[in-house]
């Protein structure tokens, strides 16, 4: 339940973050994040269920989840990085003027969206996948 509550608030994070952009824009990814959010969570459950990953797990059953979930992972966040890489962008460009702040601006947005690359993806696996075997 908690994963789905968790997906749930990143489709609303994703709702707000694409508000004042395009229709196709904000449509286009909305829908992208709410399918592949569907897929992943019957994908999910289906491991769970087949390989009986709560109770007497099956061999490989682990090892399916993870693939499922690393899948995932890539199919998540190379499309975050980039919708926040524009917007990031986009923001410098119209709020500061002077060509040395927007170079200082995008440098520091870059470092962040690296810390958030490296940092990111364990929090997902940790959510996803957790501390199984």
């Amino acid at each position: 339940m908690f994963k789905i509550i968790f997906l749930i608030i990143f489709l609303g994070l994703m709702y707000v973050l694409l508000r004042n952009e395009r229709n196709s824009i904000k449509f286009t990814f909305l829908i992208y994040f709410s399918l592949l959010s569907i897929v992943f969570i019957i994908g999910l459950n289906y491991i769970s269920s087949t390989y009986q990953l709560s109770h007497d797990p099956i061999d490989g059953g682990f090892d399916k989840k993870f693939d499922w979930v690393y899948v995932f992972l890539y199919l998540y966040f190379i499309p975050l990085f980039i919708l926040l890489g524009y917007k990031l962008f986009k923001f410098t460009n119209k709020f500061f003027e002077s060509i040395w702040a927007k170079i200082t601006m995008s440098i520091l947005w870059l470092a962040v969206l690296a810390a958030m690359g490296v940092v990111l993806p364990f929090i997902f696996i940790l959510m996803f996948y957790g501390f199984a075997p």
